[in-house]
């Protein structure tokens, strides 16, 4: 910091864990990272790798300027072991240093307008692709916001990813916030950049009474009808006072008597519709002073036929009534059978039993 400011060099700083706000240096140690990993990780001498690496970064076309560092500082193109030989005129080469140096100036500036174009397409490009599916925040002073952590070690996975909430105190800069713990656990320092915060809505402790809101609502209409209606009246009694004040009074009684039904009707719960089963259904089951035979044609609501066996010169079937288990299935002839089940034995006849 020193020697920038003795330099006259305008230093900024960029929040902490925001590496796309110093996007070149960043991305070059990562490139840097990723061509030592193999190295470091066979316990090679890693250290003797750098000028290498160094030289290739600096000989690699850059997608957004499209030329290398080396042809911007050089004003050509490295050459390789592999590169192939071009034969030079000596004609075209100049006589002294003053004309070699005057060609490769005007060389390196239009290698740098080039790359001042190129570059400022590439950001729009950047932005506009980044700024499709980015949602601004609008933070004003007082705002309560949470901030995103990175949970690392064993169970971060059921770790919260955001701490808070914080109260928002400044916004020195559209992208830089200054927030404040509520509780005061937590002291900032720094600014946090604002792509790490979210609004947090926090809940009144004791939420509005609704349906008290609701209830005062209808007095009020109930109120204002009365009010309409009195003034209603009062136009009418004008034109009829010869009525006995002890009508106006039992008339008043029973206008607030409905009033107050009206009030007081209470929203009820839905209630189930419970039915019974169907062997309960039938009153004939369940009430001890009626006896009725449940084999009768009128009364027997046959389930399904399981089987027939022969009975002297005709069948009997064994019937599965309605509301019974199989255990409790019955043998019966055809005649006792009910129009329905002598249809269902044309359709589908049971199988024959010894």
């Amino acid at each position: 910091m020193e020697v920038c400011k003795m330099l006259n060099v305008e230093q900024e700083f960029t929040p902490s864990m925001m590496h796309h706000c110093l996007g070149r240096c960043e991305r070059t140690h990562r490139t840097l990272a990723e061509r030592l990993t193999p190295y470091v990780l066979d316990n090679k001498q890693w250290e003797e790798m750098l000028p290498g690496i160094v030289f290739s970064i600096n000989s690699c076309v850059n997608s957004g300027s499209k030329y290398s560092a080396f042809e911007i500082v050089y004003g050509k193109r490295p050459n390789f072991p592999l590169s192939p030989s071009y034969i030079v005129d000596f004609k075209d080469i100049p006589k002294d240093v003053k004309t070699y140096v005057e060609n490769l100036d005007a060389r390196l500036n239009i290698i740098r307008e080039h790359v001042k174009l190129n570059t400022l397409v590439a950001q729009r490009k950047m932005v506009e692709t980044e700024n499709k599916n980015a949602h601004e925040l609008d933070l004003t002073v007082g705002d309560n916001v949470y901030l995103s952590r990175e949970p690392v070690g064993q169970g971060r996975k059921f770790q919260h990813i955001y701490d808070g909430p914080f109260t928002v105190t400044c916004l020195p800069s559209a992208h830089l916030v200054i927030l404040r713990d509520p509780t005061g656990k937590r002291n900032f320092r720094r600014p946090v950049h604002i792509n790490r915060l979210k609004l947090a809505h926090i809940r009144v402790p004791l939420p509005a009474p609704y349906f008290n809101q609701q209830t005062d609502e209808s007095e009020n209409t109930s109120s204002k009808s009365d009010n309409s209606s009195s003034s209603v009246d009062r136009d009418t009694s004008e034109n009829s006072k010869s009525i006995s004040t002890n009508v106006t009074t039992e008339s008043e009684a029973l206008d607030t008597d409905v009033v107050s039904q009206h009030d007081t009707t209470n929203l009820n719960r839905p209630r189930r519709n419970i039915q019974k089963p169907v062997r309960y259904r039938d009153d004939n089951y369940i009430d001890p002073d009626k006896i009725v035979d449940s084999c009768e044609n009128n009364q027997l609501k046959v389930k399904r036929i399981l089987a027939k066996r022969k009975d002297g010169a005709n069948f009997v079937y064994l019937i599965q009534k309605v509301g019974e288990p199989a255990q409790n299935a019955i043998w019966l002839p055809l005649s006792k059978l009910p129009p329905k089940a002598q249809t269902l034995l044309l359709s589908r006849p049971p199988p024959l039993i010894q």
